[in-house]
């Protein structure tokens, strides 16, 4: 998050201290200084609390946060909460975490810029994802040479690696409509973000099944 240091006798005359305004809208991810419609403050112990509602000169909508100057000799008020958060609770798992760190870092990003509304950006991140995820599975499950698998296209890296009809229909319908948000003119404009997205968890769970069985916890003694 980045911000805009401001004076806090915006609040109080003879507040000396500085406060952190936030710089980015969480609602729409554009750069603002947005408009403060209300604020107060409130002191305890030694401390202050900053806190106020603006609304961003973007996409006028509004959003709130509090900054906490504790008193000690502090010349600063940092942010303390923002709502509505701009960040989102990171997706993990550990059976696909197993196969690629990589696919959650990226499919993390995807979900983030979902999260900000940037859907063009998330659908082309879970493209990006899948073939990570691809060609790690392809590697470490199936013990594929990196070289080889690297220099695969998506397209083919799903054919020759999944084999099944149910894994490669899944794993294609997101690598063409995320191909898709790429185009200049959208092929299939039909088709939203929800249907891409629906197919890309139900091939997540379709590889972590894999994973499952191919790796139990317990076996026959």
């Amino acid at each position: 998050m980045k911000f805009i240091t401001k004076s806090a006798s915006s609040f109080y005359s003879s507040f000396s201290f500085k406060y952190q305004k936030p710089a980015i809208c969480p609602h729409c991810g554009f750069g603002t200084d947005a408009i403060v419609k209300e604020k107060d403050y409130y002191s305890f112990n030694d401390g202050r609390l900053l806190i106020s509602v603006c609304e961003c000169t973007a996409c006028h909508k509004f959003f709130f946060f509090a900054c906490e100057n504790p008193g000690t000799n502090t010349d600063d008020a940092p942010m303390v909460c923002m709502y509505p958060s701009t960040q989102i609770e990171p997706y993990k798992n550990e059976n696909l975490a197993a196969i690629s760190e990589r696919f959650i870092d990226m499919y993390n990003q995807a979900l983030q810029a979902e999260y900000n509304q940037n859907f063009e950006l998330a659908a082309i991140g879970f493209r990006s994802s899948l073939e990570i995820l691809i060609k790690d599975y392809a590697i470490q499950e199936l013990g594929e040479p990196a070289e080889t698998v690297a220099k695969q296209s998506l397209c083919n890296a799903i054919a020759t690696y999944l084999q099944q009809a149910d894994l490669v229909n899944t794993a294609d319908v997101v690598r063409i409509l995320g191909n898709d948000y790429t185009h200049y003119k959208r092929k299939y404009p039909e088709h939203d973000f929800v249907l891409l997205k629906k197919y890309m968890e139900i091939f997540l769970s379709q590889i972590e099944v894999k994973y499952m069985i191919k790796h139990p916890p317990v076996a026959r003694s």
